[in-house]
């Protein structure tokens, strides 16, 4: 088995995001206009206001002295986003398109905005005591094709949410679809061996992490985590779910001969020969 890379990742903000999604840019301060006062409650009897651009892409709390605590943008996708080399939601049937609107509806917001609000403020009160600036907050969600054939067509669904105002972490969940009937797909389905099976195989495949790790990753993997890509296959472990890891933790598997002996040959998608050609 050829293993593309395991790595371990933290984000640092720069405020560029995923590219090939059709949307306003963030606008200048000139176009926000105050949606509602008072619209949180935070500790102390403070409240945050609510602002929001003009184009409606994004949502900015912001305390009464004008400080701006957080920017949730609004989710991006499946619609009107584009990765070269794979079909895209504007390229399926009518049909298709409607089963993975109403997977994504019901999946909804992978994050819980009181929460992000919270956390913000609490950072900020810390900045204050310590005498340092604080950085504003921001949140993302975006839901962009990944991979495709003629069978079946695969999402990701990426979360940002941030650490501090400096680093964020990201939450990465796939979902594969049926490309003429939208129906989705469980990711053990993409096997060719049983549920357990498949899931012994993905703990094997890397070979070189410890017995501790390997147990820890057992305990953690959600079939959410397998990501497809057009040259590999993912494991992504989202930050927090291996104790042992600080960061988020993935490993990639290339399609080699081992990965599609266990896949099903509807599940590859197109353009591994890129993969292939490396061997």
């Amino acid at each position: 088995m050829k293993v593309r890379q395991i790595y371990a990742s933290v984000l640092i903000l720069s405020l560029v995001f995923l590219a090939g999604c059709s949307k306003a840019p963030v606008q200048e301060e000139e176009t926000l206009h105050l949606i509602q006062e008072n619209a949180a409650s935070l500790p102390g009897d403070e409240r945050a206001d609510l602002w929001q651009d003009e184009h409606n892409t994004f949502d900015s709390y912001r305390l009464p002295d004008g400080t701006r605590l957080l920017t949730i943008y609004k989710t991006v996708g499946p619609a009107n986003c584009y990765v070269a080399g794979t079909v895209s939601y504007n390229d399926l049937s009518e049909s298709a398109r409607r089963g993975i609107d109403g997977y994504y509806e019901k999946q909804g917001l992978l994050y819980d905005t009181e929460a992000e609000l919270q956390k913000a403020y609490g950072d900020y009160l810390s900045c204050r005591e310590n005498g340092t600036a604080y950085q504003e907050r921001h949140v993302r969600q975006e839901i962009t094709p990944s991979a495709s054939n003629d069978t079946a067509v695969s999402f990701i669904t990426t979360v940002t949410l941030p650490v501090n105002g400096q680093e964020a972490k990201e939450l990465r969940l796939g979902a594969v679809f049926n490309r003429e009937t939208g129906a989705v797909y469980s990711n053990w389905d993409l096997f060719s061996l049983s549920e357990d099976a498949a899931r012994q195989w993905l703990l094997d495949a890397p070979g070189t992490v410890s017995p501790a790790l390997r147990k820890e990753m057992e305990a953690a993997l959600r079939p959410e985590y397998i990501l497809l890509f057009p040259d590999h296959l993912e494991i992504s472990y989202p930050q927090g779910t291996l104790p042992s890891q600080e960061y988020s933790y993935s490993i990639g598997l290339d399609y080699d001969a081992e990965l599609l002996s266990v896949l099903q040959p509807w599940a590859v998608p197109d353009g591994r020969e890129t993969a292939d050609s490396t061997q």
